[in-house]
Parts: structure tokens; sequence; C-alpha cells
């Protein structure tokens, strides 16, 4: 047997102690209001736990009216501060709508006289805000926080668990009010809302923590003017691609693209003109490669692009709209005419075991040529065509429509 005026002593103390480790954690580090919307929670749910938990020592209007207004503020808290946790702001009028609710309820005698009714009410009330939490968690669940599932689990859990009593109270009504707070009943319901609360809690402190390491691994691995991978991760994801590629028999292209005379436009318009001109080639190749093509900026003005399941020709396309696309989006940045262009050099072969570093050189003695050849234009290399020595290979016939496109691309302006 569970022995409830103690085991409600211990829940009271442990969410108490909870909300306020949730506030030390906000207090740490401000950058989010989550946890301060969270730990206050927690601090109201322990003060109507031990109003609760006094039923027939304090008068009612405490013990039931204010007791449970508290409960549906908690709740209320708990919702704002997953709604933070998603960079969400909550009017302060809406968690008051549940307490309202409530309270309006307690206006109607059978309400007042009749324990099942109040807790059909609150029930639906608490209800509510869990379902609004898992809607919350699980409409950012792009972000891989490896607690987000768990923590959904457990609201949709504790969520069950609450909705049971209102079939309870419906079939099998109470009668004696105070009895029940005295009851085993009662016990096993303070005993799970105390594992939830214990639990909710760490999970919380872990999705924080999980943030914040997710952002610093960001950090590192994005750059953080335009958006695209940094060297070391595109490099570094580069392999896996390849890997990928190559075991589905896949052609394999990489572009490395650099803008013309950067320098100048830096001397010429100023480095803030300068960067905005590289995020809005950035934003071009965003707008123009697959979600499952790899793009990164390797540093400076020059940029690098690895896709599969490409042929050169393909390839050429891409590149020649990523060419005349950023020539139309920098013809003036910032009100200013900058003109800026962009040369590309690519890189094509369907050998499965090419490697990044080949396909790499191999891109860049393509946009050495598009320089040399007058810039703002695009080179192609087919490497399945090239011999060991760095010469063409005679032998083999290079695709005609490649050839093509590349002079084609040569010749513009």
């Amino acid at each position: 047997m569970l022995h409830v005026p103690t085991l409600a002593i211990v829940a009271v103390f442990v969410t108490t102690i909870l909300g306020a480790l949730l506030l030390l954690a906000w207090w740490r580090d401000r950058t989010s209001n989550a946890l301060l919307w969270w730990g206050n929670g927690y601090l109201i749910g322990a003060t109507s736990f031990a109003l609760l938990s006094a039923r027939g020592a304090i008068p009612d209007v405490f013990s039931i009216e204010m007791a449970n207004t508290a409960v549906l503020l908690s709740y209320g808290f708990m919702f704002a501060g997953t709604r933070a946790f998603n960079g969400r702001e909550t009017p302060f009028t809406a968690l008051l709508v549940a307490p309202l609710i409530w309270l309006i309820a307690m206006q109607v005698p059978a309400v007042v006289a009749d324990i099942n009714l109040r807790i059909v009410v609150v029930t639906l009330c608490q209800c509510g805000f869990i379902s609004l939490m898992v809607y919350e968690f699980w409409r950012e669940r792009a972000e891989p926080l490896l607690s987000r599932w768990p923590t959904i689990i457990v609201l949709l859990t504790q969520m069950v668990v609450l909705s049971l009593r209102l079939p309870a109270v419906l079939l099998t009504p109470l009668t004696a009010t105070h009895d029940f707070f005295r009851s085993p009943t009662f016990a096993v319901m303070a005993f799970s809302t105390l594992l939830y609360t214990i639990t909710f809690a760490f999970l919380l402190l872990s999705m924080t923590k999980e943030r914040g390491e997710l952002r610093h691994k960001t950090a590192a691995l994005v750059d953080p003017l335009t958006g695209l991978a940094n060297r070391r991760a595109f490099l570094g994801s580069a392999d896996e691609f390849m890997l990928r590629g190559g075991k589905g028999q896949q052609p394999l292209t990489v572009m490395l693209a650099d803008l013309d005379r950067f320098k100048a436009v830096n001397d010429r318009f100023g480095h803030a003109i300068g960067d905005r001109v590289l995020q809005v080639f950035a934003d071009t190749v965003m707008r123009t490669l697959r979600a499952g093509d790899l793009s990164g900026r390797l540093g400076g003005e020059e940029f690098a692009f690895l896709m599969s399941a490409t042929s050169a020709a393909e390839a050429v396309r891409v590149a020649e709209r990523i060419r005349t696309r950023f020539a139309e989006a920098a013809r003036s940045v910032g009100g200013e005419a900058v003109g800026s262009t962009v040369s590309v050099g690519v890189a094509t072969t369907n050998n499965p075991d090419a490697r990044i570093e080949e396909l790499m050189a191999a891109a860049d003695q393509a946009l050495y040529r598009a320089k040399a050849e007058g810039r703002n234009r695009v080179a192609v290399i087919d490497c399945d065509a090239i011999g060991h020595g760095g010469e063409a290979a005679p032998p083999i016939a290079p695709d005609a429509q490649v050839f093509a496109l590349s002079a084609l691309s040569r010749s513009a302006a």
C-alpha cells in the first residue's frame, strides 16, 4: 500500500526541484525562453498538487477552485514553453483560456456539487493542452533531436492515462470527495504523475542540450555567410556521396565555380556588397540544384557541387542555368550595378571507382580553361576520355552533344 500523504509530499518537493533545475538551466543559457516557461510551469504545478493534496484540510475554494486553476495554468505554461522551443511566441491571454473555462464551469451549481463533472472539465482541458504540445513537437520533426520522439511518446502516454479517467468517472461515479483523495486510486494516480513529471523534465533538458550540440556542430560544418556546407563538411560528405553513386553504377559530376573578378567587386563596391554577391550566388545554386545534390563553399569566392545520376550533357545544362541565372540576379546588387558573373568547370565520369580528388582536379582544369577563354562560361572535361597523363585519349570518342554544349559555353560572353 502506498502512503498517500508521504507520496503527496514527495511529489510536491520533486516537482519543485525539477522546476528549479529547469530555471537554473535557463539562467545558464538564455538563448531560448522555453526553459523559463517550463520551469515556471513546474513550480505552478507543484503548487497545484500541494493544494489538491490538502483537500479536506483547507477550504474548498483553495483545494478545488484555485488548485485546478493552477493545474491548467501549469499546462498552459508548458505549452507556451513548447512553442518557445520552436521559436514561436504565445500571447499570455491564450494561457488564460483553460483556467477561465474552469472558473466559468465552477459557476454552474451542478459542477460545484459533482466531483465527476469537475474531473471531466479539467481532464478535457489537460488533454487539449497535451495534444497541442504533441503537435508542436511533431511539426518540427525535421530537426534531428534524439529525444524528440520519446518526448512525444511520453506526452501521448500521459494523455491516454488522463483520458482513462473519463470513462471511469462516467461508468463508476465517485461519491465521497474527501475519501477519494485518501484512496489507493488517488495514490496510483499521484505516483504515475510523479513518474511523468520526472521523465518529462529529463527529456526537456535532454532536447535542449541536443539542440545546443546540434547548433555547435552545424556552426562547424556550415558556412555562416551563404548557408552552404563549408570546405570541411563538403569534402567529408563527398566520399560517402560518391560511394553511394558508385554502388548504383550512376554517373558522377563535380563542378567547381569561381566568381569572376571578385576582388575587383570588393575593391569597387565594398565588402558588404561582395558578401551580398556571394549570398546571391548561393541562393541561385540552391534554387537550381536538386535536393539530393551536394554543394559547398570551399573558400573565398570558390564553390563546389557534386551530383550523381547526371550525364555530362545534363551537367553542362545545369551549369549553364547556374551561370545565366546568377548573371541575371547579380546584374544589380544592393542598388549597385555590380554585373558579377561566374565561371564553372565541370568534370564527369561513369567510373564507379573514381575518387573525389581526381574529379575535383579535373574540374579545376576545366575551370582554369573557362577562365583562360574569357570567363563567364562553362567548360567540361569527360574524365572517362582522359588518359593517365592528363592528355585526351584518342581511341575514346567523347559524347558529341557534350562537346557541342561545351563549345557553346566557351563562345558565350
